[in-house]
């Protein structure tokens, strides 16, 4: 009995720091996905406002949402180091994973073809203010099923306590009394 019990124990240990870093993994994950239109929307407005790609990037590093901030960072770092822009833009990537892809993808063609930059974002922005959607409309559908372990594990045993028990009591001593009269 002791030796499963922490056999148990040893196997809950391994097993609980691997379940934290996948869920803060997934949690991150969905933070970069809500937060990139507005690193997108930025990086916009940095360019229509007179920045070049490289400069506009740069500039995130300090305005970007939070995390997005170390991605556009270690993109000025490895500029600074005398990459070119185009390499420098594969820690987008490193850092923030395949959702940054598609930035890459724009800024990469930008830099490369001389394709207009501004528009690329904007449907970028407006495909990712579609999925940020899509993320809170799974997150709306998910509700009802998360609220359901509550209600059925506290309120239930409440409502069934505080209405059927005193019903119930009542009709036992109303039972009890007619068949004890004659």
């Amino acid at each position: 009995m002791n030796a499963t019990l922490l056999a148990g124990l040893l196997l809950l240990a391994a097993v609980l720091p691997a379940l934290r870093r996948r869920r803060r993994r997934a949690r991150r994950q969905a933070r970069l996905v809500e937060d990139l239109p507005d690193a997108i929307d930025l990086l916009v407005v940095l360019v229509r406002a007179g920045l070049t790609p490289n400069r506009a990037v740069g500039e995130l590093a300090g305005r970007a949402p939070d995390v997005w901030r170390p991605a556009f960072a270690a993109v000025g770092r490895r500029q600074m180091g005398q990459c070119r822009f185009v390499d420098a833009l594969d820690e987008l990537v490193a850092h923030a994973g395949p959702v940054a892809q598609p930035v890459l993808d724009a800024l990469a063609a930008a830099e490369r073809f001389g394709q207009p930059l501004a528009t690329s974002l904007d449907r970028l922005s407006a495909d990712g203010r579609a999925a940020r959607r899509r993320l809170h409309d799974i997150r709306t559908r998910q509700l009802p099923v998360r609220l359901s372990f509550p209600l059925v594990c506290c309120t239930l045993p409440a409502f069934i306590l505080l209405t059927i028990a005193p019903l119930l009591a009542g009709a036992l001593m109303s039972i009890t009394r007619s068949g004890s009269t004659p």
